[in-house]
């Protein structure tokens, strides 16, 4: 699948490629360039992960020049070849910088602005049901929870949270648009210009969310905040409870998906009874 290998040639680098805990990924190089070869990791371990879904948006978002260009892809058999990109991996510490918060929110704006033949309402983002696979994947998980299963309790609070949350994104937030849908540090890679990887989350919902991941994996300042939103122009389109509400969601599913990989995780807390989070963007 490899360009330049098709025919049994030997590669002249294969090397394992660091980051992430799901997927095994190789730099593989070829006479005929250099590629990246991701196999898929065990099914459990990459909870809510559509391929075909992921295929189309990753697509969309490459032919804007926003992604790795896809040279091979074989959802059958869990592989995707795509070219490889030089750059630096970002760190939280780039979250700290001007410029680098405006390529990102430029990025964004970007990405929020595509259209794609991908229309299938199968693909539009339902935490709720997501929610729901991953609590009844933690019940089969091969892992170990150290702290043994969230009473249910628990459970239905977080569920009630992430539909009432969901709701209030759909009614104050515009869409859909594509979102990547996982902005770690891992994910975005310094380059020619910055590159957004690993799609497997891609959605088709309201294009909040994007920011509001940034708020659920990394406590921002409010200076950060703004310069992200004012980069990416939307600096005056969502209310703070909206964004609120959807770096909620973004919690609970990501309390979720380490229950559905056997692993202990903290339920989360609505962010404003909390008095952190995303209320801070109303400056």
């Amino acid at each position: 699948m490899v360009p330049g290998l098709e025919h049994g040639e030997q590669p002249t680098t294969v090397r394992c490629l660091a980051g992430g805990s799901v997927n095994h990924t190789w730099r593989v190089d070829s006479a005929q360039g250099r590629f990246v070869v991701r196999a898929d990791g065990a099914q459990w371990r990459r909870p809510g992960v559509d391929r075909a879904r992921e295929l189309a948006l990753h697509t969309a978002a490459a032919a804007a020049g926003l992604a790795p260009r896809i040279v091979c892809a074989a959802t059958r058999m869990g592989v995707l070849v795509s070219e490889f990109v030089e750059g630096r991996i970002w760190t939280p510490l780039d979250l700290t910088r001007t410029a680098s918060l405006d390529s990102l929110g430029e990025c964004l704006a970007q990405l929020h602005a595509l259209t794609t033949n991908a229309t299938d309402e199968a693909w539009s983002f339902e935490p709720g049901k997501i929610f729901a696979e991953y609590i009844e994947n933690a019940t089969r998980a091969p892992g170990v929870v150290t702290r043994g299963p969230p009473p249910s309790e628990v459970i239905a609070r977080v569920q009630t949270g992430v539909e009432a949350a969901h709701a209030r994104v759909i009614e104050g937030g515009a869409g859909p648009a594509i979102v990547h849908g996982d902005l770690v540090c891992s994910n975005l890679l310094a380059g020619s210009r910055l590159w957004l990887l690993d799609w497997e989350y891609a959605q088709r919902t309201a294009p909040l969310y994007d920011f509001a991941c940034l708020l659920a994996y990394y406590d921002l300042g409010g200076r950060e905040q703004a310069r992200l939103l004012a980069a990416a122009g939307v600096a005056d389109r969502y209310a703070p409870r909206t964004l609120s509400a959807a770096t909620y969601v973004y919690r609970a599913l990501t309390w979720a998906w380490h229950l559905a990989r056997g692993e202990a995780a903290e339920a989360p807390t609505w962010p404003e009874k909390a008095g952190v989070g995303p209320g801070r963007w109303a400056n």
